[in-house]
């Protein structure tokens, strides 16, 4: 079984990328994204404010959840890994220790690829709202909790989705068994 694992911070190209790798392996959507709408579905809440304890403590459980379901003799993409709860955490000034501890204790396989900030294909959205400005700071931490976790990372040029799902095909064949 290998795990491997799409970051970056939000507006990098991420999401989109793994409809080009399903020929890989099972794409392991973004626990983040789902987690917003169903808290609109359930709630008519546009997002979670004032509640980032509550969100980053299931964005944890839910990434803990999706590491959990991947069976043996697959590949698995996962758009986010569990280490991405600790730069939410640090995001929004909280603890960030449980969110380290259940990544310490469920790794992924190595390198971690990193989609960096990318300003002419950032935009907003109705479940993105950082201004530029903060998906550099969001990108910061990223990297320091991977590398504090010691991961060995690799930062994906900017290219089409075509071309960086071509580099990251590449890399995970390379690292495949």
């Amino acid at each position: 079984m290998r795990r491997h694992v799409l970051t970056g911070a939000p507006g990098t190209g991420k999401t989109t990328l793994p409809t080009e790798l399903t020929h890989l392996g099972t794409c392991v959507g973004e626990p983040a994204r789902e987690l917003i709408a169903e808290h609109r579905e359930a709630t008519g809440e546009q997002s979670l404010d004032g509640r980032p304890e509550q969100f980053v403590a299931r964005l944890v459980e839910r990434s803990v959840e999706k590491y959990r379901v991947a069976s043996q003799d697959s590949i698995y993409i996962y758009d986010r890994g569990i280490p991405d709860c600790a730069a939410y955490a640090i995001a929004f000034g909280i603890d960030p220790e449980p969110a380290l501890e259940a990544a310490r204790r469920r790794r992924y396989d190595e390198p971690i690829l990193v989609l960096p900030p990318w300003e002419a294909i950032y935009s907003v959205d109705d479940m993105r709202r950082m201004d530029f400005a903060m998906t550099l700071d969001f990108h910061n931490n990223l990297m320091a909790v991977y590398q504090r976790l010691g991961y060995d990372l690799v930062v994906i040029p900017e290219a089409t989705v075509g071309e960086r799902a071509k580099i990251v095909a590449g890399m995970i064949n390379r690292n495949t068994p």
